[in-house]
């Protein structure tokens, strides 16, 4: 989904309003897009999530997501923003995350004072910057960036175009490709994985 703020500035008006010292254009965009989206947890570090999530798990009365279907959107983002990198998304000639993970982390937002290219705080390296209003409603991992560079404009556009006019695959096609996964991963059908391991694979089967 791509959005255009009408009557907004061009890429090039923002990068000379960020870097024009007599503004305070800076601060404002920076305070605005650190509104809107974020790389983060919002109930704290991964380490304190995890505590929490632990701590939930203990408790009496307690049903795991796994075996249960949700009755609200999530609220702990590691359960679908968070990234950890598998084997098919490492299978290219240069053994590197297909996504770009891990992804650099900033401990407060920096801008480049000879391009005004902002790069916002974040400090969690596993999830994309997302908006937590659009993580409740649509319930699916996403990843909410800024363009602006007209590259960047012109990537997004391509790859939206090429997504929605891409030819739809066959039946037998959709299945060979099931098969395939299915013969590639038997280890996590019939391996020695735990039950939550097992689980979850299941839950991804359905």
């Amino acid at each position: 989904m791509l959005l255009w703020i009408k009557s907004s500035k061009s890429p090039q008006e923002i990068r000379d309003a960020i870097l024009n010292p007599h503004s305070d254009f800076q601060q404002k965009i920076v305070k605005y897009l650190e509104s809107v989206h974020t790389g983060d947890f919002l109930t704290g570090s991964r380490a304190e999530v995890e505590n929490m999530l632990q701590h939930k798990g203990n408790m009496e009365g307690y049903e795991s997501p796994l075996n249960t279907l949700p009755t609200a959107p999530p609220k702990v983002h590691c359960s679908c923003n968070e990234i950890d990198c598998q084997r098919w998304c490492l299978d290219n000639k240069w053994g590197t995350c297909k996504a770009r993970f891990p992804r650099e982390v900033f401990d407060a937002t920096q801008i480049d004072i000879d391009t005004g290219a902002l790069c916002l705080k974040k400090s969690e390296p596993w999830i994309n910057t997302y908006n937590s209003v659009m993580t409740y409603l649509l319930r699916c991992n996403s990843d909410v960036t800024s363009l602006l560079s007209g590259t960047a404009i012109k990537a997004v556009v391509a790859y939206v175009s090429d997504y929605i006019t891409k030819w739809s695959l066959n039946t037998h096609v959709i299945f060979d490709v099931i098969q395939t996964i299915l013969t590639r991963n038997t280890e996590l059908i019939n391996g020695s994985g735990t039950r939550q391991d097992k689980s979850e694979w299941n839950l991804v089967l359905q």
